[in-house]
């Protein structure tokens, strides 16, 4: 008899061990589940004055620039300004072999950082060698001389494009692509452990969404 109960109670302390095990694993997984969709989180970009600065980056031009504004109603065309670029005029820049693109980058506090004369750094940008930033970048697709994003569609899941900053190269892959309605912010969903660059823009024959890439950095070398 004493043997049966001691068998009896060795079968229960094997099954309440087996029941902790399997909470606590359970357990594990949910957290883990949880936190990468905490991660996994929207920031809100305001596009809704697209061209603009922000009012305190304005108050930090180089070299004694103005700010300028932009009215949202005119076409492309209408806002283009001849560049005139200088040594300091571009701090990076973006380059998207699939389509063609090998394009300087002008710093947010400049007043040629519009989307109307540049590819637009959209505030509160990253620069590349900020971990887990994000460098978020704007631009016209349509056929005017400044439509730099016009073949954006043709990028997929998995493309590749680069921005060389401070004589580093920063390879990225994108890793999502999808469409956002074209009411004057755009959410970014991302990875917040991840070192992105976000690219946006109009969606191609689509009037009323813009297109956003994600990309999350996987290589970096120097050039």
């Amino acid at each position: 008899m004493d043997n049966i109960k001691d068998k009896i109670k060795k079968n229960e302390m094997l099954i309440i061990a087996m029941f902790i095990i399997g909470v606590l694993g359970i357990s594990l997984l949910s957290y883990d589940f949880i936190m990468s969709k905490i991660r996994l989180t929207f920031e809100t970009v305001n596009l809704e004055l697209y061209g603009n600065n922000k009012p305190e980056e304005i108050n930090q031009k180089e070299d004694n620039e103005q700010p300028e504004t932009t009215n949202e109603n005119q076409t492309a065309e209408e806002n283009e300004s001849p560049k005139t670029p200088t040594k300091s005029y571009y701090f990076g820049y973006l380059q998207i072999p699939k389509i063609n693109l090998n394009q300087g980058l002008v710093p947010l506090n400049s007043k040629n950082n519009n989307v109307n004369k540049n590819i637009q750094t959209i505030y509160p940008s990253d620069m590349p060698d900020v971990e887990n930033g994000n460098l978020i970048l704007a631009a016209h697709s349509g056929t005017s001389r400044i439509s730099y994003f016009k073949n954006l569609y043709k990028l997929s899941t998995n493309d590749k494009f680069y921005i060389l900053y401070n004589s580093q190269k920063y390879t990225y892959n994108i890793v999502n692509i999808y469409t956002v309605p074209k009411n004057g912010q755009v959410e970014i969903k991302r990875d917040l452990s991840k070192t992105v660059a976000t690219l946006i823009t109009c969606t191609k024959n689509d009037d009323t969404t813009q297109t956003v890439y994600i990309g999350e950095l996987i290589e970096k070398e120097g050039v």
